[in-house]
């Protein structure tokens, strides 16, 4: 294969960045919602096509960014400026008020999943909730989008041992793709509790997160190192998470830049909300070699070209 440069050696041709956001703060056009859990600064679509060209990915997945709220006017005008025919969205709806008509136009857009605002639902810290909140959305595309996927992040990986009989009992036979962000929030070495003795398995949520990936229900997103480690700037305590992730299915595991890199999920006062928070810096590239340096080729592959593809070309 060529070396098109240096940094864009990395990464295959083909690859794909399955979340990223962008955030074009223009009020008349694409305001804040006025009840947002963060205010992020300007990340264009001009300077996220210098970062995809920098690291080389040919296909994206514009993630809404929960800072609009539930309008996705947004979505669909940015994935037109990235391009269309390399460019998918996954949108965040409120499944009470969203016609069939504002589907079909995501759609159209070139949207193929929607995200679940746990904020919205209060649903943070409540695993019931967040039954509520899952169950409400995937009712709302069942028959509507065939194919989409329904993406959920949270703090608590533990609570998938709860959600776990939703997921497989609910989810699967509506045929609904189930993704997690993040390394679905499962922690590296440098921030797991003491109880676990620096063993990533032993931590709660590994053996439910894995076992739902192992019968190929689930899909995780090797995305944001710096929500799950400390140990910047290659994140080498994540090796053990990594392989642990793909050991249990190299066939249910893509990447994600997060780019422009938000901070940590938590929950923020309105005053802290409102106010303007800058983002993480973090050496992407050094990041993808230290990921590049655990995985086989074929495994490298199939995380950066053939499962994406899989879950969201073909929508």
């Amino acid at each position: 294969m060529a070396v098109r440069n240096p940094l864009q050696a990395i990464l295959p041709e083909g690859s794909w960045d399955c979340h990223h956001h962008i955030f074009e703060r223009l009020a008349a056009e694409f305001p804040y919602a006025p009840d947002r859990h963060l205010t992020p600064p300007p990340a264009t679509v001009a300077k996220f096509l210098e970062f995809k060209q920098k690291v080389g990915v040919s296909n994206s997945v514009l993630t809404h960014g929960l800072s609009y709220g539930s309008d996705c006017s947004s979505l669909g005008a940015f994935i037109s400026r990235i391009g269309k025919s390399s460019t998918k969205g996954i949108g965040v709806i409120d499944p009470d008020f969203v016609s069939d008509e504002e589907l079909d136009i995501l759609k159209a857009a070139g949207v193929c999943g929607i995200r679940v605002n746990l904020y919205k639902y209060k649903a943070m810290d409540d695993v019931e909730l967040q039954k509520v909140a899952l169950r409400a959305h995937a009712n709302r595309i069942i028959g509507r989008c065939p194919g989409w996927s329904l993406t959920i992040t949270h703090t608590h990986p533990e609570f998938w041992a709860e959600l776990r009989p939703l997921v497989e009992r609910e989810l699967v036979p509506a045929g609904i793709p189930l993704v997690t962000d993040h390394f679905a929030l499962l922690k590296g070495k440098s921030m797991l509790p003491d109880f676990c003795n620096g063993d990533v398995t032993a931590q709660p949520g590994f053996r439910d997160i894995t076992e739902l990936l192992r019968k190929g229900i689930l899909w995780v997103k090797i995305s944001a190192p710096y929500r799950v480690s400390e140990i910047e700037p290659n994140y080498a305590d994540l090796e053990p998470l990594v392989r642990g992730l793909v050991d249990a299915n190299p066939r249910r595991i893509i990447w994600g830049s997060d780019w422009p890199h938000t901070p940590r999920m938590k929950v923020r006062l309105p005053g802290e909300a409102l106010k303007e928070t800058p983002y993480l810096k973090v050496d992407d590239v050094g990041w993808l070699t230290s990921l590049r340096s655990w995985l086989s080729e074929e495994e490298w592959m199939n995380m950066m070209v053939y499962n994406s593809r899989e879950l969201y070309g073909q929508v």
